[in-house]
């Protein structure tokens, strides 16, 4: 009898927690996968992160959408987060974003601001965040984003990133763990978008003149502009990019080969001083 009694106890409680497991909020374990190529900004220059802000309207801060279909291991009719809430969590993805492609971040706080410690500052604030569950999943995430000379203030970029798509459930339903994993995928793509950008208007700053950032130790840079441009850039057997190109290299005499189809190959040897600038304008001339 008391065996009954413990055993009928036990499944009442395994019940209890799998009711209120299915009706609490949703956990996010995000994973920034596959990080676009930013090997020429690593170690430099340094980032301010400024916590993005929720400009959404009408919803609570942990809000992402609602949900009409069967979910398997969900008993809910709107999506919750659980802990972060939507702002936090998209600073939390573009801290790692950023520091899996090399760049070194700080995380804002007023005395760091007023420093001379950080050469660049990243904010932005999320304009959509939404996933709605139903016969057919939708989902949209738009973010605005700036990035900003600290010490001129001048904005080097600003837009709007956003994704948005649908798709069925499938055979088998939705759960929590496909539907946090349809979140970070498209908060994914954003940031990944996002981070391209950066990185593209870093270095055509560098090639513009901006000179407010240092160069770590070890390395020197390399600046080089063609005419015409887009012109493949290679030192030794390495392709590094097309022109307009910043690149680092380690100090010493660097043979450097310019390339396009259509014109005449260019080839010379460049002298890389650690932690200096060496630029080279080439106009080249057709076959």
């Amino acid at each position: 009898m008391n065996y009954l009694k413990s055993f009928y106890s036990t499944v009442f409680l395994l019940t209890i927690l799998v009711m209120t497991g299915c009706a609490g909020p949703l956990s996010i374990a995000y994973r920034p996968g596959v990080i676009p190529d930013a090997s020429q900004a690593k170690g430099y220059p340094t980032i301010l992160l400024k916590p993005y802000t929720d400009t959404r309207e009408g919803v609570e801060p942990h809000y992402i959408g609602k949900v009409t279909e069967v979910v398997t291991d969900m008993n809910t009719d709107r999506i919750i987060l659980d802990k972060e809430d939507a702002a936090s969590l998209v600073t939390g993805a573009m801290r790692t974003h950023l520091t899996a492609a090399g760049f070194i971040v700080k995380d804002w706080t007023p005395g760091l601001e007023a420093s001379d410690d950080t050469d660049l500052i990243i904010n932005g604030e999320i304009k959509r965040f939404r996933l709605d569950i139903g016969a057919r999943d939708e989902i949209e995430i738009e973010i605005a984003s700036s990035l900003t000379s600290k010490k001129t203030g001048k904005v080097l970029w600003a837009g709007v990133i956003s994704e948005k798509g649908d798709r069925f459930p499938g055979v088998m339903g939705n759960s929590r763990r496909t539907i946090a994993g349809y979140i970070s995928k498209t908060l994914r793509a954003v940031i990944n978008k996002i981070l391209k950008e950066v990185n593209e208007n870093i270095q055509m700053a560098v090639i513009s003149g901006i000179k407010d950032m240092s160069i770590p130790e070890g390395v020197g840079r390399l600046v080089i502009r063609t005419e015409p441009p887009r012109v493949e850039v290679y030192t030794g057997a390495i392709y590094h990019g097309m022109s307009p190109l910043s690149i680092y290299l380690e100090p010493g005499i660097n043979e450097v080969t310019l390339r396009l189809k259509g014109f005449k190959e260019m080839r010379e040897k460049v002298s890389i001083r650690n932690r200096d600038v060496t630029e080279i304008d080439r106009i080249l001339e057709k076959e």
